[in-house]
């Protein structure tokens, strides 16, 4: 039983005896405890800039002039958003040695922990920002648009065949040919407009190191896990980013080594956040995709079990019977490639993770035992090959659809999984 979860019914039961007062500023020391923490990290990260304001500011400066005005916007509010959260992060992980590995009563090893991966999702919602995503956004949500205009053209179509050539009060079969000339324009317009958002995406892409061809931008768009990939590009984009100023700051420091060893150990900290996100995304496609694409999958063979049965009971209903069989073996066909990919990208994220993780370690272990500060630049600069390989070991082996018709299948069961994620 966790540790929390026993604490809370021992203050329960002592509660019970020293009455209701006494424990509701205990549960109020518990639930505030993260508040309190951050409040002093906050503090402790203001003495700390306000120590170091000019070499911070003297790195954004450098940084901006390098990139165009909304690229600078970009990075500027990524690089103020996470710089506190690395220097927190290396204070907590600072105190996190003389903690001890399990405590009842006070703070452990767990506990620093926790609040570790806290500051390090943030970091890593921070890291994830960029222009790109806004493309994908709306690609998204033409997409949507077009799946409701189908859907609207099928039944317009279906409706129109039992209404009459004219009719006073209802549809009649012109009013019906309207709507889906309508609905026809609508997508036409719709397409025309992904198409042109999805040119400019993989240009974007190609900026962030993801080098895709149109049918791999359209594999990309189709699958959930493409939304976790770009995500990863954009946190690879902004970590080079900031590693490039934390390498500039560790080479000004000079002689100051305590300087340099502080802004290696924050690099320290971003590599950790780097990793948290591919552990994230490891364990989305091991509880959240596979098991929803098995359900889906396992509900489609059900489905055309059923299909069959009806099929000989019903041979007038042979024609129709047959499309859903034709249309359930298309979703159990999708599944099983879907879920082929994902485990192909879940091992390329796992083998980042082991790759990330060993050089955290070795990462650590200097920040503890360094000597010189050229030493630290040395090793960042190490590190930013690592990165930069990593991408591309990242990227799966993304081959186009087969035909229209999978590439759909495919569109509608990433929908369902974005459901089930949400």
């Amino acid at each position: 039983m966790p540790k929390r979860l026993l604490l809370a019914l021992l203050f329960a039961c002592i509660g019970m005896l020293i009455g209701p007062g006494r424990l509701a500023a205990d549960d109020d020391n518990e639930a505030t405890r993260w508040d309190r923490y951050r409040t002093t990290a906050a503090d402790w990260w203001q003495r700390s800039r306000a120590a170091t304001h000019s070499a911070w500011e003297s790195a954004w400066e450098q940084a901006r002039a390098a990139l165009s005005p909304a690229e600078a916007d970009a990075f500027q509010q990524v690089w103020t958003g996470v710089l506190p959260r690395l220097e927190a992060g290396l204070a907590l992980q600072e105190v996190r040695r003389e903690l001890p590995e399990r405590a009842w009563f006070r703070r452990d090893q767990t506990d620093a922990d926790a609040d570790l991966d806290a500051l390090l999702g943030e970091a890593v919602a921070l890291l994830s920002t960029s222009p790109v995503q806004q493309y994908r956004t709306r690609i998204q949500a033409l997409q949507a648009e077009i799946l409701r205009a189908r859907a609207d053209l099928d039944t317009y179509r279906r409706q129109r065949v039992a209404a009459p050539a004219e009719s006073r009060f209802g549809r009649n079969q012109a009013d019906y040919d309207a709507l889906i000339a309508r609905r026809q324009a609508d997508i036409r317009g719709y397409q025309a407009e992904r198409d042109a958002i999805k040119a400019t995406f993989a240009n974007e892409l190609r900026g962030i190191g993801l080098a895709l061809t149109p049918d791999q931008v359209e594999l990309l768009l189709a699958t959930v896990v493409g939304d976790n990939l770009v995500d990863l590009g954009i946190v690879f984009d902004n970590v080079k980013a900031i590693t490039e100023q934390l390498e500039r700051l560790v080479r000004e420091s000079g002689e100051d080594l305590q300087s340099a060893r502080r802004y290696y150990g924050m690099y320290v900290i971003l590599l950790r956040a780097l990793a948290h996100m591919h552990t994230e995304v490891e364990t989305r496609i091991a509880t959240v995709y596979l098991p929803r694409i098995d359900d889906i999958a396992t509900r489609a063979r059900q489905l055309s079990e059923e299909t069959r049965a009806l099929r000989r009971a019903q041979p007038d209903q042979a024609e129709l019977l047959d499309a859903n069989l034709r249309a359930q073996a298309l979703t159990i066909e999708a599944a099983r490639v879907y879920r082929a990919y994902l485990l192909e990208q879940q091992a390329q994220v796992a083998a980042a993770t082991a790759t990330l993780t060993r050089d955290i370690e070795a990462a650590w272990n200097t920040y503890e035992t360094v000597r010189v500060s050229g030493e630290l630049v040395d090793l960042v600069q190490s590190s930013q090959r690592l990165i930069s390989s990593l991408i591309e070991r990242e990227v799966p082996a993304l081959r186009p659809f087969q035909n229209l018709e999978m590439q759909r299948e495919f569109q509608k069961l990433t929908e369902q999984l974005r459901r089930a994620e949400g």
